[in-house]
């Protein structure tokens, strides 16, 4: 265990003593802190180099800890321990997110085996990928404009690759956005019965001369209900392999597919407009995310087609409803984003310096903060942009 250091996490005070006794007992391992409240434990990651967390789970609220920490702490090893070796109950817990199960009493050598095994997953994981679903309040709020350019201006943002999903089976607009024609879809990817690997996912995946790949809907509306939950759920676990970042464009209409997605998203956004019915659309989303057992912390509300000039209600009143600040202010820009979508161009390919451009580009830099503006592309129309002009792409 030399070098290695856990993380404790108890919600009772009064235990936390019995609970830390078999940990300081291991050589080599150090234990840098003991918490009771997911704060402290988040604020104990950001501020220590953790390989692992020991969850004391029989507690009211640490399966859910469990969960955010699979969200918040990718690569981060996750040690379950608990009194009760029913097998539902650990397979609730491996389900969760716990990599390794310890009973209680701690057996020391059933712990030091725990701690060797979940080790190297801080390793694999080092440049753990992310998950970014996009939703709309309503019809035609712009959801499929703004997950198709959020994904070009990550990828321009990071330099790197970034997988675009269309999980609007029926009447998805991904590829018309772009102006391809590809020749796979998501339902020759994730059918019953299809064994799902890189190969396979290289066959159907649609490259963009952006560094964008895209994963498009079916050609035929009955070819939708071949596509699987487990198939999409294998689906992003091998895209999570390839792609720093996975965008998905989800649709309105929730079901298991939408859940399999959502469910272990980084961050949700719902596309919505100032007014009225789209709002009460966005609450009643997000309160479906939350039961879906979406962290409320990952979700955030994003207003399109923005005009303060216009407005009955204002960003305040959002705000106040959510009970939190808005993730994006996109405006109104109707000449750049209708001719980006007439022509199956992004918005910085028809109008490098458009407000509504300018803001979808500010979104992704507030998703990964970690990078620089790359300076090859910091200037508008050349470098990677100036590609994002030609119609043209390739189908692996």
């Amino acid at each position: 265990m030399d070098g290695m250091c856990v993380c404790l996490f108890d919600e009772s005070d009064s235990r936390r003593r019995t609970f830390c006794a078999p940990f300081e007992q291991i050589e080599g391992l150090t234990v840098v802190n003991a918490v009771s409240t997911w704060a402290t434990l988040y604020e104990c990651l950001l501020s220590n180099d953790v390989d692992a967390v020991a969850i004391n789970l029989d507690g009211d609220d640490a399966l859910q800890v469990v969960q955010k920490l699979v969200r918040h702490a990718q690569g981060c090893g996750i040690i379950g321990v608990s009194t009760n070796t029913d097998a539902a109950f650990i397979i609730q817990a491996m389900r969760a997110g716990c990599g390794q199960f310890v009973c209680a009493p701690i057996d020391t050598d059933d712990l030091r085996n725990a701690l060797q095994r979940v080790r190297p997953a801080k390793v694999k994981a080092s440049h753990p990928s992310r998950r970014v679903c996009v939703v709309g309040s309503s019809g035609g709020v712009g959801t499929t404009t703004v997950a198709c350019n959020l994904a070009i201006e990550m990828a321009l943002h990071t330099a790197g690759k970034v997988a675009l999903v269309d999980l609007n089976l029926e009447y998805g607009d991904i590829a018309c956005a772009f102006d391809a024609s590809p020749k796979y879809s998501i339902a020759d990817l994730c059918g019953e019965g299809i064994d799902i690997d890189h190969d396979t996912l290289d066959a159907v995946l649609h490259e963009l001369p952006s560094n964008v790949s895209i994963i498009a809907r079916p050609e035929h509306v009955s070819e939708s209900r071949d596509v699987t939950p487990d198939g999409v759920d294998h689906m992003f676990r091998i895209l999570a392999d390839v792609f720093p970042y996975v965008i998905v464009d989800l649709p309105r209409n929730y079901n298991f597919l939408g859940a399999v997605a959502a469910g272990r998203a980084d961050t949700v956004l719902i596309v919505t407009q100032l007014g009225v019915p789209y709002v009460r659309n966005a609450r009643r989303i997000y309160e479906t995310l939350m039961q879906m057992g979406t962290d409320p912390d990952c979700i955030q509300i994003v207003l399109n087609r923005y005009n303060a000039d216009y407005e009955r209600i204002t960003l305040k009143d959002v705000e106040k409803h959510f009970h939190r600040p808005v993730f994006a202010i996109v405006p109104n820009d109707y000449q750049y984003v209708s001719a980006s979508a007439d022509f199956g161009h992004p918005i910085g390919a028809e109008a490098p310096s458009s407000k509504c451009r300018a803001a979808i580009r500010g979104m992704a830099q507030k998703l990964a903060p970690e990078y620089g503006v790359p300076e090859s592309t910091a200037r508008s129309g050349t470098g990677l942009l100036g590609k994002l002009l030609g119609r043209g792409s390739k189908a692996n």
